[in-house]
């Protein structure tokens, strides 16, 4: 639900997200709306997914894959603009926790 929310918001008002949740890039609102869409999709395919046990391990492989990415497009950020940074602290920081809670349900699924 998180990811679905943060979505909506980046789609529908990439203004206010940015410079609260997301960079604060002049030029970024068509890349920020993009990107909610694309969290939108994801969202909606697991929140889908979760009621088959078939599609179980795919989508939370799919969402590990996802927060990694993140991840990585965090660490670049910090690197750019320095640890100090808050947004791009959160962008390594946030997918961490969510990378810990899809390896979790994924650890969970195998037993």
């Amino acid at each position: 639900l998180l990811r679905l929310t943060y979505g909506l918001g980046a789609l529908f008002a990439p203004r206010f997200m940015a410079g609260r949740y997301a960079a604060a890039e002049p030029d970024s609102v068509m890349n920020l709306r993009g990107f909610g869409g694309q969290q939108i999709a994801i969202g909606i395919f697991t929140l889908l997914s979760s009621r088959s046990k078939e599609m179980a391990r795919p989508v939370l492989l799919l969402n590990a894959g996802v927060e990694v990415c993140d991840m990585v497009a965090g660490g670049l950020e910090v690197r750019e603009r320095g640890a100090r940074d808050p947004i791009a602290l959160g962008g390594v920081l946030l997918p961490f926790v969510g990378l810990t809670t899809w390896l979790t349900a994924l650890i969970t699924l195998d037993r």
